[in-house]
């Protein structure tokens, strides 16, 4: 079955950075640390990214190559993004890799992603509403639920690429990201490379996301 026909469950468009760069190889080293698996399954279950369209069911009928097509227009036409260099922060009881400072590009890039792959999204459930409204949404919030699908974006968007569970105690926050600067340390004057994105699939809601294609950005 061709990639672009066969059935999934959920499509979501992230960046994630290119196999052969170092952020993806220090990343690759974490989640593969044995030490770390207790606290790495849902970053591992979503795969190494930052959200642009959160994961989303496709319109009903709907097949992958409409999407894939898209999504390689969208990248062809866009620009390479170089932002401030990444840094280890917690952010709520989660650890993630942020940008070291604010870069309007990169929420003007998810912001794009956002509406130009709204077409290919089917409607949430009422049970989709409600599992999302139960972690507790600000007005705003619920609005873009309603009318994107995900809360957490427009001026609710931030930059994250997740590296661990939630850790609600204080302290094994402070150890594992003490851990985490020290891993990422050879990133912390390197800018962040923006140049292209990625389409992930889920084969059912249970299987984890894989990496189906990347699209490099081409516009100069």
């Amino acid at each position: 079955m061709s990639l672009k026909t066969q059935a999934v469950a959920r499509a979501a468009v992230y960046f994630a950075p290119a196999e052969t760069s170092l952020l993806a190889e220090r990343a690759q080293a974490w989640f593969r640390d044995p030490a770390a698996q207790d606290i790495t399954g849902s970053p591992r279950h979503y795969g190494f990214h930052a959200t642009l369209k959160a994961p989303f069911r496709l319109v009903e009928g709907g097949a992958l190559e409409p999407l894939l097509n898209a999504v390689e227009r969208f990248a062809v036409a866009r620009r390479w993004v170089e932002g401030p260099p990444l840094r280890v922060e917690a952010l709520g009881q989660f650890l993630a890799l942020v940008p070291s400072g604010p870069d309007s590009r990169l929420d003007a890039l998810a912001a794009d992603c956002v509406q130009a792959f709204e077409p290919f999204r089917a409607p949430l459930t009422a049970a989709e509403l409600s599992r999302r409204r139960a972690a507790g949404l600000s007005p705003r919030q619920d609005r873009y639920l309603e009318e994107w699908g995900y809360p957490y974006v427009m001026e609710e968007f931030r930059f994250h690429m997740t590296l661990t569970e939630r850790l609600p105690d204080a302290a094994t926050r402070a150890h594992w990201k003490a851990v985490l600067e020290a891993h990422f340390a050879p990133l912390a004057d390197q800018p962040l490379v923006l140049d292209g994105i990625s389409v992930f699939v889920q084969d059912s809601l249970e299987s984890p996301f894989r990496h189906l294609a990347r699209f490099p950005f081409e516009a100069r």
